[in-house]
């Protein structure tokens, strides 16, 4: 292995809410190599470990695929490289598929190198617990001769025996829109295929998940079927894959479309919404939307809104819950489209309970350019984040891949070494600040007091909002401190930079 892994493990023990005490560890494993590291979802077995992938990216500007275990506290447990000879291989998703001995199954793309780019195949692994391979098949599943835009494929473990995978793409040649749609059996063996193009399959295929009685799928697309007034759709899908009905989302609520269902059939989605409308003030954010068995709207809660000045981003997977009245939405928080962007943002985590009440808002991040991609919530009641980091004053173009492994109750991260990387009850931006300043927070009763850098106190204002507006006039450029407190208490402290 090329890289190094650098791990900073903070183990803490707290008392859930539900009554019980709990071990938990709150960690941060960053893999931060001479190369620009990438990273995917990450899932949490049934040990207690974390089984994803790491993309690098080396000098020739080639991604080559890594499966990692992590322990419990981040540390690497396992990890494997997959190549083969002339060949190109992107892993997408990793499952487990057994519990008694565990094992897994992989699926990726790939291609031979001594080919054209259009001959994309598609192949199944199943491996043990020490990532040793058992079976692997591979299967010719999309048109050759074309090049596609994919983003998303998903696979599914069937209730009853065997495997569900399914994918959409858009043609780059053609501008058409296929999804295919597939049955493995427990040995991989092809079981049946169907594709839908046009219309009935949508730009990608955000999502797939059993219904609220598990007799049909259900399929999270982006525009199929698609009419003027709507965005995202959910198909129902049998299991003879025929389209059964389609239920049209809101506008403008799409992008990264995930969906999970609650114990009693209801229906979790999250997306970025994004009022176009309005699309100069970048009015987006993430959105969470429940819906019971019949597609009847309960419940909706927006996290890092009504912040209508900064954008925002969904990543991969914007929601999960492992106990239903701890939901978990996450996402970008001052995204910028590129790769090299050239200032800070922070991954904006909601926690909401089963009506979706905003239970709370944190921050990781204010000193690099963060990109959040996916998140899932642990079985100790906690949650695992996973990013891209950028250092856009020391790095080049060189990134970083970082998995943040949060606590149950105040969402604690382990970054004893990284003080400024740290999960943030509250933020300020920008940062330097010129004209103006905002402070962004969920604590009630709190107040911002800005300090000049011997201790005189220079501003106390109250913050009765979740975001407070300040003039800097009059405040001349120079470096200060600042503090939010609550009933006298500091719950947060930095730096700020004024450039007037």
């Amino acid at each position: 292995m090329h890289h190094n892994v650098l791990k900073v493990i903070s183990l803490l023990v707290v008392s859930f809410g539900w009554g019980c005490l709990h071990s938990q560890n709150s960690f941060t494993t960053i893999f931060n190599s001479s190369y620009s590291e990438y990273v995917d979802p990450f899932i949490e077995n049934s040990k207690g470990e974390y089984i994803g992938y790491i993309f690098i990216e080396d000098s020739d500007l080639v991604d080559y695929s890594y499966l990692y275990k992590l322990a419990s506290n981040g540390d690497t447990i396992h990890s494997r490289r997959f190549e083969k000879i002339d060949t190109l291989l992107f892993m997408e998703n990793v499952i487990q598929t057994n519990t008694n001995p565990i094992e897994y199954l992989l699926e990726g793309k790939g291609y031979n190198t001594v080919e054209p780019l259009t001959h994309v195949f598609t192949f199944f692994t199943k491996i043990d617990s020490s990532f040793n391979t058992i079976w692997e098949k591979t299967y010719q599943l999309r048109p050759i001769n074309n090049l596609y835009y994919e983003i998303y494929a998903h696979l599914l473990q069937k209730k009853d025996s065997g495997y569900f995978y399914a994918t959409g793409f858009k043609s780059i040649i053609s501008d058409m829109n296929t999804m295919i749609l597939f049955d493995l059996g427990e040995n991989g063996d092809s079981l049946a295929y169907r594709t839908y193009e046009g219309d009935s399959a949508g730009v990608q295929l955000m999502d797939v998940m059993y219904n609220h009685d598990s007799s049909a799928y259900l399929l999270l697309t982006d525009y199929a079927h698609h009419l003027p007034s709507t965005g995202a759709t959910c198909i129902t899908v049998d299991f003879d894959f025929n389209q059964t009905s389609v239920f049209h989302y809101p506008r403008y609520f799409d992008d990264g479309l995930t969906g999970k269902l609650l114990p009693n059939g209801e229906l979790l989605t999250g997306a970025l919404y994004e009022n176009k409308y309005d699309f100069h003030a970048m009015y987006s954010n993430m959105a969470v939307y429940k819906y019971d068995t019949s597609f009847n709207l309960l419940a909706e809660c927006y996290v890092a809104d009504p912040d209508f000045e900064i954008r925002k981003d969904n990543g991969f997977r914007t929601i999960d819950y492992y106990y239903p009245n701890s939901i978990f939405v996450a996402g970008t928080f001052d995204y910028d489209y590129g790769i090299w962007v050239q200032h800070p943002s922070w991954i904006v985590i909601g926690k909401m309970d089963s009506d979706l009440n905003l239970i709370s808002e944190k921050y990781i991040g204010g000193d690099a350019y963060y990109r959040f991609c996916n998140l899932a919530a642990t079985s100790d009641g906690g949650l695992l984040i996973t990013a891209n980091r950028y250092d856009y004053l020391a790095q080049g173009q060189e990134h970083d891949a970082y998995i943040f492994k949060l606590d149950s109750m105040d969402l604690t991260v382990g970054l004893i070494e990284y003080d400024n990387t740290r999960l943030a009850d509250a933020i300020i931006y920008p940062n330097p600040a010129s004209e103006y300043l905002f402070v962004r927070t969920a604590i009630k009763n709190a107040d911002f007091v800005l300090f000049d850098m011997v201790g005189t106190k220079l501003q106390h204002i109250p913050l009765s909002n979740l975001i407070t507006k300040m003039n800097l006039d009059g405040v001349p450029s120079g470096t200060y401190l600042w503090g939010i407190y609550q009933n006298s208490t500091l719950i947060e402290t930095g730096k700020l930079i004024v450039t007037n």
